[in-house]
């Protein structure tokens, strides 16, 4: 059964100066394994994205391996973790 990763989102809220001020969305944070760590980060810089050991695109379903679910979860991203 394959895993898919759809990680962690913030909302946003364009302000009153818009005219759907009162409207907000959601969106994705990108969560990358640098040096066996997994982190969260809101804008990676792209310079940076080839060195991390492996990159998991906020706002998108990212497949992942049964071992990186295991890794996920005991980093604390378990919720984001959906099988298909």
């Amino acid at each position: 059964m394959s895993k898919i990763f759809r990680g962690p989102t913030y909302k946003y809220r364009p302000g009153r100066e818009y005219d759907l001020w009162f409207v907000s969305y959601p969106i994705g944070k990108s969560v990358v394994k640098d040096s066996g760590v997994w982190k969260t980060m809101v804008v990676p810089q792209d310079s940076k994205l080839a060195t991390y050991d492996r990159v998991l695109r906020g706002g998108y379903d990212n497949v992942i391996t049964d071992d990186e679910a295991t890794e996920l979860t005991a980093a604390g991203y378990g919720d984001y973790i959906f099988n298909v």
